[in-house]
């Protein structure tokens, strides 16, 4: 890898003269880069600076890569953006402090050599002496609160909205530990628009900072909001705790649709990720995260089917770290794997750090005689820089002649394939904290299986097969007992499995039939699975879904694809342990999951 400065480099041509005979070769002049900010250093903690790379004889289409470092003797340098052909990144630190910023620029994604260069940044404190400052962020759900710097302990925001009474609960935000001489910076979110608000600092110690008030802004008429209505409003045993829904939508293909945000449970608004900010189509899922940022999938002007991009955000909507399928195939090329035709369905952040997330695979396979396209499915676990470091690929461990028990072929999204038999569906990853494994939802198999990880030193055997005709017997009563075409299969302890049953297999030509809520019992030792929970939920929802168990035991589960076209709506359910209705609000849009939660800074559960 070659680095050069950030001053401008003078292009040049060698020639090679050869004595006998007398020629000369024009040779190609060298790759060279600069790299620009939108506005010059100094900047703010929180000032949105989008960098644009300048690559002169790097290749027809060269590629960039970005990478981010807080400046000193021996810089650690982490990855912000993947190669890309996109020549810029924008970024919005919420600590001041000198960095070093990095472009790496390559004439495609295949090759190892790079060219580079290194240009300084210097991001400076919004407070002045002791006062904490509240400035408007991009969005305008969301405020960043700037507290002066404290030497012990930790510190956290709390914001509520004004009223005269005054008795109205704080809300409170992630907590950062002191740092000498740094300033505390917090991105306030939660709020609903044209709403006024107070807030306070608050250190481990106890001390409460004076008030400073804050009103949000409306949302933006470009974009296009979906609606809610509580159908049934929250019962006397609801778990209002948890007073915020977050929303995942799809179906919603429009550049300027809101697919990824959360409500009150009246289904009012109080934030959104910005889909023309973030420059990203069909963002889905949206992985909240422990803290202040998430995860979410989309794709770009580079992509038509399928999503291309994994990116993690804050909560304002600034990029935090990203990488793209290209990024990721010129990996696995290096690898001798399979590529990947999209990402989708699930991106799940392991005890590690690491993200564990699911990509399209096509192989034409002989299926009795002929040959035929079969989507499958690679699981890939990609490292804090996300480089690829673990792979599972489906079609080395199962059996292609079990197809899907629906006949079901890929006709659209979220499967970039058309026309492949669409296999597995693969539809969530969970950890298995027991063993350090991971579990794998394959909806077209109706099972969920357990996969040898082993915290990153698996073979990627298939431990077990949990569902019809797998390895488990099962202990019920009901007749039909055994979960079909499922949604969001996660742990609850270590034995224990909640998921979403959608159950088209048991409702295929069967009218009414519903879908149901299930909590099932895993006994490893005597590969018994026991069914304990098994709620019907008054509807059919025939794809989509989520499940969540809420603090005070109640659960929620979403029956997210019903109506029919034009009105599409999705549901939230809550219900009591013993299937008693507490809570119904429907959305005018398919919703692939929902989630009950406090605020946006505790995550959701995995």
């Amino acid at each position: 890898m070659r680095i050069l400065k950030i001053a401008a480099i003078a292009a040049w041509s060698a020639f090679a003269t050869l004595l006998v005979p007398v020629t000369v070769r024009a040779q190609s002049p060298p790759c060279t880069v600069s790299l620009t900010p939108s506005t010059p250093s100094p900047h703010l903690v929180g000032e949105l600076v989008v960098w644009t790379a300048t690559a002169a004889s790097c290749g027809n289409a060269p590629v960039f890569q970005y990478k981010v470092a807080i400046a000193g003797e021996n810089p650690k340098f982490r990855m912000v953006r993947d190669f890309s052909l996109d020549n810029t990144f924008a970024r919005a630190p919420l600590q001041e402090g000198s960095y070093k910023i990095i472009v790496l620029v390559k004439d495609s994604f295949d090759p190892t050599e790079s060219t580079s260069v290194i240009a300084f940044d210097r991001t400076n404190s919004r407070v002045a002496e002791t006062q904490a400052v509240v400035t408007p962020a991009l969005n305008p759900l969301v405020a960043l609160y700037s507290a002066p710097a404290c030497e012990d302990g930790s510190v956290h925001v709390e914001f509520r909205p004004v009223s005269n009474s005054n008795d109205l609960p704080w809300m409170t935000t992630n907590t950062l530990p002191c740092i000498h001489g740094q300033s505390r910076n917090f991105l306030v979110a939660g709020m609903l628009p044209g709403t006024p608000y107070e807030m306070v600092h608050v250190s481990s110690e106890g001390y409460l900072s004076p008030s400073l008030s804050f009103t949000t802004g409306t949302l933006p008429q470009s974009l296009d909001f979906p609606s809610f209505t509580p159908l049934k409003a929250p019962g006397a045993g609801s778990d209002l705790s948890q007073s915020m829904v977050l929303h995942n939508l799809v179906q919603r293909p429009t550049a300027n649709a809101v697919n990824i945000l959360a409500t009150d449970l009246f289904g009012r608004v109080e934030w959104y990720l910005d889909p023309l900010q973030s420059g990203l189509v069909n963002g889905a899922p949206g992985t909240l995260e422990p803290g202040d940022t998430m995860f979410f999938l989309g794709h770009d002007s580079h992509r038509k089917l399928g999503l291309n991009v994994l990116r993690e955000i804050d909560l304002a909507g600034n990029p935090l770290r990203e990488t793209n399928i290209d990024a990721v195939n010129a990996q696995l090329t290096a690898k001798g794997q399979e590529i990947i035709y999209g990402f989708h369905h699930e991106i799940l952040r392991l005890p590690n750090g690491s993200i564990a997330t699911l990509g399209w695979t096509l192989k034409t396979v002989d299926l009795n005689g002929v040959p035929t396209p079969y989507a499958g499915q690679l699981l890939i676990v990609l490292n804090k820089d996300f480089q690829v470091v673990w792979t599972w690929d489906a079609f080395d461990h199962l059996d292609y002649h079990r197809g899907p028990i629906l006949g079901d072929v890929c006709v659209g999204a979220p499967c970039p394939l058309p026309g492949a038999v669409d296999w597995l569906h693969a539809n969530s990853i969970a950890w298995s904290a027991k063993d350090g494994n991971l579990l794998i939802s394959l909806r077209h198999q109706a099972w969920e299986i357990k996969i040898d990880y082993q915290r990153g030193s698996g073979d990627g055997h298939i431990v077990w097969r949990l569902g019809k005709d797998g390895d488990f017997a099962v202990d019920s009563t009901d007749p039909s007992p055994w979960f079909s075409y499922q949604h969001n299969v996660h742990y609850l302890d270590q034995k224990t499995l909640l998921l979403f049953d959608n159950g088209n297999v048991r409702c295929f030509g069967v009218k009414p039939c519903n879908s149901r809520g299930q909590t099932w019992t895993v006994d490893e030792q005597t590969m018994t699975a026991s069914l304990k929970l098994n709620i019907d939920l008054g509807n059919y929802s025939d794809a989509l879904g989520s499940a969540e168990r809420l603090p005070n035991g109640n659960f929620v589960f979403t029956s997210g694809f019903l109506g029919t076209s034009p009105a599409l709506t999705g549901q939230s359910i809550e219900v009591l342990p013993d299937g008693t209705e507490e809570y119904v609000l429907q959305g005018t849009a398919h919703e692939y999951r929902s989630y009950r939660v406090a605020s946006l800074y505790g995550g959701i559960p995995k």
